[in-house]
């Protein structure tokens, strides 16, 4: 059910995330800085409890959870989805409410009141709580979506998500995928391989994004999301790169010819909880919330995929020309990008043993 508090201003903000603050805006939730030979091993599905246990008679516990983007979004659409899956199945003893818009602040500042006790959960919060978080955003780490989901749900990530519990007394209740797949698009040449990249001159805005596009040959310069169509228009910057959507929404055919279909990159989203809050509920009901937010994820990232065509037949009918790369033609990227893998294992922000746990989930490895 969706609530308006009366106490809460209700102006959408400009927030980081695709839609943020009832616009389109730039995919990447508030993350100013970056930390950042295995079979594919199966993964180990969290145990849901089955215990009877039930809340006592009459006891109705509220979960507001608040988000950044607009109602027409997907985030929106599958929290409306976790909202019935969870009033019914717990029979009306949990009620949603969903606050979207930035109605209740930023992403940074929801994600303070989950850790502080006044506010029940967030969706798409601050990833600076959880900093290692940022290792999923490493160039060409994923493949697919059958990959992302994969990370995403792995025992790996679902072990680095418990230091919020430890650090900042919330619980990670589910992890998806912001947007999904990055992309390419400029205004001067088809990308088809990295020497195309040489000599272009490249939006960028978080350390790995910079790293990446460098690797690849690119020069790069950093730049508001707010300032990128001007800055692609007057010829300050060659291209930049961002999802599907974002591109589409804020219209970028405008000012770019050609979009490159790569999906070199993804970013997560989380959904955390308040920890006391988490622990105050009956077991039975911790498992329908766990289910039920995993399927809402999952379901996040079909509508993307599925709606990427749309974007695609979209900005080709506005006159850009789209270029997907073969499974060959990106591959010439993968030893590029393990070079961004590389720095970030030698200056300390991931270890080695993380990098490599990392990749087993979805049967990758390095031999250096």
């Amino acid at each position: 059910m969706m609530k308006k508090a009366a106490t809460v201003i209700l102006t959408c903000i400009t927030g980081m995330g695709l839609l943020a603050g009832c616009g389109a805006v730039d995919s990447m939730s508030q993350m100013d800085t970056e930390p950042a030979s295995a079979e594919i091993r199966e993964i180990e599905e969290e145990q849901v409890p089955t215990t009877d246990l039930a809340a006592p008679a009459g006891d109705v516990f509220v979960m507001r959870i608040g988000h950044a983007q607009s109602e027409e979004s997907a985030r929106h659409r599958t929290l409306l989805m976790f909202e019935q899956e969870v009033e019914e199945k717990t029979e009306g003893k949990v009620q949603v409410e969903i606050y979207p818009c930035g109605e209740l602040g930023g992403e940074t500042e929801m994600t303070d009141m989950v850790e502080w006790g006044e506010l029940e959960a967030v969706r798409g919060g601050d990833l600076e709580y959880v900093p290692k978080t940022t290792m999923l955003g490493l160039p060409m780490i994923a493949d697919d979506l059958e990959q992302i989901q994969m990370l995403c749900n792995s025992t790996f990530v679902r072990d680095m998500l418990r230091t919020a519990e430890t650090d900042h007394n919330m619980k990670v209740l589910a992890v998806g995928d912001d947007s999904g797949f990055r992309q390419f698009t400029n205004n001067v040449r088809e990308i088809r391989k990295p020497e195309d990249m040489i000599g272009l001159k490249m939006r960028t805005v978080l350390e790995v994004i910079d790293l990446s596009l460098q690797e690849f040959g690119a020069s790069t310069a950093s730049i508001p999301f707010t300032e990128l169509y001007d800055a692609l228009a007057s010829g300050r910057v060659d291209g930049q790169e961002n999802p599907l959507a974002v591109i589409d929404a804020n219209k970028l055919y405008e000012v770019q010819k050609y979009c490159t279909i790569i999906d070199y990159m993804f970013f997560a989203e989380l959904m955390y909880v308040n920890l006391d809050w988490w622990n105050s509920l009956p077991e039975t009901y911790q498992g329908i919330l766990t289910s039920a937010a995993r399927s809402m994820m999952e379901e996040n990232a079909r509508i993307t995929e599925s709606e990427n065509e749309q974007y695609i037949r979209d900005i080709k009918a506005h006159g850009m020309k789209v270029i997907t790369l073969t499974e060959e033609e990106r591959a010439a990227f993968q030893p590029l990008a393990e070079n961004v893998w590389r720095k970030y294992v030698e200056t300390g922000r991931i270890s080695r043993e993380e990098l490599d746990e990392l990749l087993s989930v979805v049967g990758k490895s390095v031999d250096w």
